[in-house]
Parts: structure tokens; sequence; C-alpha cells
């Protein structure tokens, strides 16, 4: 493995004890050397990296993304506010798709936003009909918590007018009860049933275009929040990462309700290794049937498990009642951890942070993983639905952090992009790309942006201390940038680009 030295650089290394400093000495896949450039101690290397002033980074963590479903999406129809406009437009997708595809295989579309289409709704079954009406349709809305499936695609998955309601979702009806195509919280649901295959060779494909795209923006590790993550797809992903298709870092969510298949097998949290660890155990909790679902006494019992069987919990909650049940979950059963257990319970989204759960999650020493992505893509929206009182509380960085509250920040992709200087930007400024800034002090000073994505992220995984740094000792994930960042200057945060990416040592990607 080479050894390296990148020289005359802005580093900024998320390290209390040397904040920033000029020079970085790489070698055996780890970092030996940080400090000024006049003290580069006079070290043999087989390459040298002049940086020009450029920033030089700590590699970027997503600590919420989804991956096979990011992966999936990348061949998935478009239909996302800068590709659609209206109905029309995604039928026009629709059809063009249907015409190259053999009758009866599913066509698959991503990241409509009824509030951006010019009908303001979600399109039905009947406006997939005409589109498509020999092949079952799927559409997945931008949120990833609703669908629409056409005629076929109910006949298909089994829901008709006497289907009843899971416990976790809602069918939409008209009138007649019939269903419109609409589904809520369903995701699971249709997993079982839509009965889609890919090959593993396909599968490699989608996940290295995935991985590739990721390094291209400095990502250099993942943590998959995924509630299907079962034992199966922990084989693939570590499949995927054997035959090089996977260049990150992953930390892998078991889904809470596939738990026992992990401990079944004798895996326990922190399984794995360097590349690909056993993460925290996701939980969705979630209000959209207008009752808590799972209920309170129930989250209790799945958060005791998890505790029990040594897992902290990862659960996905957006309203102030859902993320209440959940701290409330978490004070109650931290004793089940056991003594020298140092890894958090966290908040997913924690999206209306009012100054109750502000006040919680100090108490129960809980972090939050935001994704203020959300700000750069939907704050027009924001303002449009939330109600008046609420919108100062949404994603309130700078509260949080004034509290204590430990924070580290993901893309949700493929609900939002995968890439994370949108969020970045949006974490400093609060602006969205349409300009519109969403309660501006609530914003973060640059570095406190970038901690989200790197040192803050690592604590999130259970991997603070090194990893998410640069220092001696810590893995060398980087990335160099084509500037120097400014904090002055937000809009650099949209402009820059990474020209070189990092991972153990080895230059994954270069510009």
């Amino acid at each position: 493995m080479p050894s390296l030295l990148f020289r005359n650089a802005s580093v900024i290394t998320m390290d209390p004890h040397l904040p920033t400093a000029q020079a970085v000495v790489v070698r055996d896949g780890g970092i030996i050397w940080v400090g000024r450039e006049r003290d580069i101690p006079p070290l043999a290397v087989d390459r040298v990296i002049p940086c020009g002033g450029a920033t030089l980074l700590p590699g970027l963590n997503d600590a919420h993304i989804h991956l096979l479903a990011l992966a999936s999406s990348l061949r998935q129809l478009d239909c996302s506010r800068g590709a659609v406009a209206s109905i029309p437009d995604m039928q026009s997708l629709i059809r063009a798709r249907a015409q190259a595809t053999p009758p009866g295989q599913w066509l698959r579309g991503r990241g409509y936003d009824e509030f951006y289409l010019k009908e303001r709704r979600h399109p039905n079954r009947a406006d997939l009909d005409a589109a498509a009406p020999r092949h079952p349709v799927r559409l997945d809305h931008r949120s990833g918590h609703a669908c629409v499936l056409n005629s076929l695609g109910l006949e298909l998955v089994g829901i008709g007018p006497d289907t009843p309601d899971p416990p976790e979702g809602v069918i939409q009806r008209d009138q007649e009860e019939r269903p419109t195509g609409l589904l809520f919280e369903m995701a699971g649901y249709l997993s079982h049933r839509m009965r889609e295959f890919r090959a593993p060779e396909q599968l490699a494909e989608m996940v290295s275009e995935t991985s590739q795209t990721l390094l291209r923006w400095g990502v250099t590790s993942l943590q998959d929040a995924s509630p299907e993550n079962d034992l199966e797809r922990w084989h693939t992903l570590r499949a995927m990462r054997e035959k090089g298709a996977l260049q990150q870092r992953l930390t892998f969510m078991p889904g809470i309700h596939h738990l026992a298949q992990f401990t079944d097998a004798g895996l326990a949290y922190g399984a794995g290794d360097d590349r690909l660890r056993l993460g925290p155990a996701k939980l969705v909790v979630a209000l959209t049937t207008g009752v808590l679902y799972p209920s309170g006494e129930e989250i209790l019992a799945l958060v005791r498990d998890a505790h029990q069987n040594g897992f902290p919990v990862a659960a996905h909650a957006v309203e102030e009642e859902a993320i209440m049940a959940v701290l409330n979950a978490f004070t109650s059963q931290t004793q089940d951890l056991s003594p020298g257990f140092v890894a958090r319970d966290r908040v997913e989204h924690c999206s209306e942070a009012t100054p109750k759960v502000q006040m919680l999650l100090k108490a129960t020493n809980a972090m939050v993983v935001t994704q203020p992505g959300f700000i750069y893509e939907s704050a027009e929206r924001y303002v449009a639905t939330v109600p008046l009182e609420k919108q100062p509380w949404l994603y309130p960085l700078r509260s949080l952090r004034d509290m204590g509250v430990p924070l580290a920040a993901g893309s949700d992709a493929p609900v939002a992009s995968p890439n994370p200087w949108r969020g970045i930007y949006s974490a400093l400024t609060r602006r969205s790309a349409d300009g519109l800034e969403l309660h501006p002090e609530q914003g973060l000073p640059l570095e406190d942006a970038l901690r989200l994505y790197t040192a803050g992220a690592a604590a999130a995984s259970g991997e603070g201390g090194l990893k998410g740094t640069i220092q001696a000792g810590a893995p060398a994930d980087l990335a160099l940038l084509d500037r120097h960042l400014v904090e002055a200057v937000p809009d650099d945060l949209l402009t820059a680009r990474v020209v070189l990416t990092m991972v153990g040592g080895q230059v994954v990607w270069e510009m």
C-alpha cells in the first residue's frame, strides 16, 4: 500500500487538540502524522500531493441512507421535482418505458412530490392505467412513505376492495370504497409481494454505480438504516463488499423485527470488521394512521429486547408525539444496556424538535441523526404545510447543539439526494434550492456543519474517537476539495468539487 504526503493543505481535522493543520502523512492504511508544513518529518513517501491551500477533510459519512433502495432507484423513472412538473409528464415517462419493456414486467418510478405538481395532488391508479395498462406500475413518493400503484399492480400484490388496511399503513379508497392506488407506509407490505428479481451480477453493477457516485462527493462511510434489513441482506452486502462493488465502509442496521435472526446466528452489535459491521437496531415509529404505531407498550418491549441483546436502537420518529414515545422508551430501558456499553440510542429525523423534545433528549443522552438536506429540497413545502407555531422547531440544529445534544446527519437517500454537500450547505445557511430561508437562526457554523458528516456520524455508528477525524492513528479516509472552504462563502459548498477520495489509505477516486 503506497505512502502519501498531503502538503500545503487547509486541513480541517475535527480533532479538538489540533483543529487545523497544513500537512498529513498516510502509511499502511492509516494517518501517521498531522501538523504544520514547516514541521513535516523527513519520511520517505511514494507520492506527494500538493494541495495548493485546498481543504482536506475526513471522509464524509452518511449516517442514514438506504443503500439498496438508492441503487435500485438509479434504474427507475425519475419523477422528481426537477424532472416532471405534472401528472401528464409522468404519464409520458411511463408510456415511453412501457414501450421498451415486455408486458407484465414491473415499471418503477421514484421521487414524485404532489406539492410541486401542477395538479397539487397524488397521481392515482387511473392516471397510471392510462399510461401503461399492460404493465404493473409503482411510483414511490419522494418521502418514501407513500406510493401509487396502477390496477394491475394492485391486483398482483393482492389489494382489492375487501383488503383491510395493514396495522402500520393506509389504503386510500374512493367514495365507493375502491382503492385509488395510493398507499401510505406500505413499503414493507409490498416488498414481500412484488416478486421483483435481480441477478447478483445486476445488483453488483447497481451497487458499484452507486458507490462510485458517492465517492465523487467524498463519501467514505455509510450507515444503512433500512427497516427491512435482515440476515439475507447482510450476506448480500457482504458479497458486494467482497466483489469490490462497495468501496465505502458500511454500518448495517438490522431491522428491529429481524433482530432475532442475527442473535440466533451469533452476530452481536459491532460484529463484522472495519469495512462491514453490525450497527444499532432500526425501529420505525409513525403516526400515519392517526394512531401511534407501534403502540407505546410495543415500543417499550422492542427497545427492551434490543437492549437486552446488546443493541442500541435507532428509531425513526418525525412527529413530536412519536419522538416523545421513543424517548420515554429510551429513558425507561437504558438500564438494560450492559455495563461499559458506550453506543448511544438514536432518534432518526427528529423533525419536530420542540423545547419539550429537546429537554427530554438532553435527559436521555440520545443522539439525533438529522437530514438538513430536507431543508434544501423541501423548505417551501414545510412553510406551506407545517403549522406556523411548529416551524421554528423543524430540525433546530443550533438549539440542539446548544443543549448539548450529540448530532449527526445523513441524506435518507433515495428519499432525498445523496449529495452531502447540499445537506452541509443547508445546515449552515438553512436555505432551500430556491433560496428560501427556514429560520436561519438555527444554522450552524461551518465546522459544526461538517462535523455532522464526520466525527458526529462516526459517533452515531458507535465508532467515535479516531474515525471521522484527521489525527495520528485514525484510518486514512480522506476527501480533498478543489478549493479552500471559507465560512463567509457558503455557496462554495454547492459548487466545490472533490478531487480525491481515499479509503483506508487507498485512493479510490480521483478527478
